[in-house]
């Protein structure tokens, strides 16, 4: 789901940018031609490109169909994404341990519930059995399985028996996807782990602010879309409803009931 949510932001990213980079354009470049790509240059405070309600029309079928996607995307991922968070605090004193030396996680910024001891994960790390083969002995009822990736439920079938909330930690600390890894990857990360447990802090922090990044950006980008839909909208629908010059204001006063009477 990240790569998918990723791959939108880039999209989106791309678009704003190579929009907006048009004001840089050199001087060598024709008037007629500067003239004609401002037309099309995306300027939230420039609400001359929607004078045009057949244009602001266009507009706004254009925005809406990206936004529905990366829209579609949240709403999917939101949902997931919380369950997930409510699953691992639920592992909070469930399971074996072994006690001990606890590793000194910052249980805030990795999202767990508590410390894990140093023991439970020295189990994990120094299981004999290779990433590789962890894929090839554990559940293939995925499309991804069968690619041959590894999943968090092959990984916790090949380490019976250790602690739930550890199993979780050093997984999540190989990707920022919470389900698969390239087995490659994750059986590069197990053996740095084993000469420092304490790896496993940093690169699950990093994992996790990743993954915030990416969530924060797709939800500053959908509202920049959600912005653009909106005055599309209006400018395409009734343009001279006065409440589009001061709005959000407008929907009060003078009213979004008054909108059918400037209706076009």
């Amino acid at each position: 789901m990240i790569r998918i949510g990723s791959f939108v932001i880039l999209a989106i990213t791309v678009f704003v940018l190579g929009h907006s980079c048009q004001a840089f354009a050199p001087n060598a470049v024709p008037h007629s031609t500067v003239k004609s790509l401002s037309k099309t240059s995306l300027n939230l405070g420039d609400t001359s490109i929607f004078s045009d309600p057949d244009s602001a029309r266009r507009l706004f079928y254009f925005w809406f169909g990206g936004t529905s996607g990366g829209g579609g995307i949240a709403v999917a991922a939101f949902p997931q994404m919380f369950s997930r968070f409510q699953k691992i605090q639920e592992l909070k004193g469930i399971g074996p341990t072994l006690g001990g030396e606890k590793l000194g996680m910052s249980t805030l910024l990795c999202g767990l519930p508590e410390d894990i001891s140093k023991a439970d994960v020295e189990k994990i790390v120094n299981n004999k059995m290779s990433t590789e083969k962890m894929v090839a002995k554990g559940p293939q009822d995925s499309y991804f399985a069968q690619k041959g990736y590894l999943r968090f439920e092959a990984f916790e079938q090949a380490n019976p028996k250790c602690n739930p909330l550890a199993l979780r930690a050093v997984f999540d600390a190989f990707t920022t996807s919470s389900a698969t890894v390239d087995p490659r990857e994750a059986q590069i990360l197990l053996d740095s782990f084993k000469q420092d447990t304490s790896i496993i802090n940093k690169a699950l922090i990093s994992n996790k602010l990743k993954g915030y990044s990416a969530i924060g950006t797709l939800l500053l980008l959908l509202g920049i879309a959600l912005s653009t839909c909106g005055d599309a909208f209006s400018h395409g629908w009734f343009p001279d409803w006065p409440g589009n010059q001061n709005f959000p204001i407008g929907l009060v006063s003078p009213g979004f009931w008054t909108i059918p009477q400037y209706w076009t």
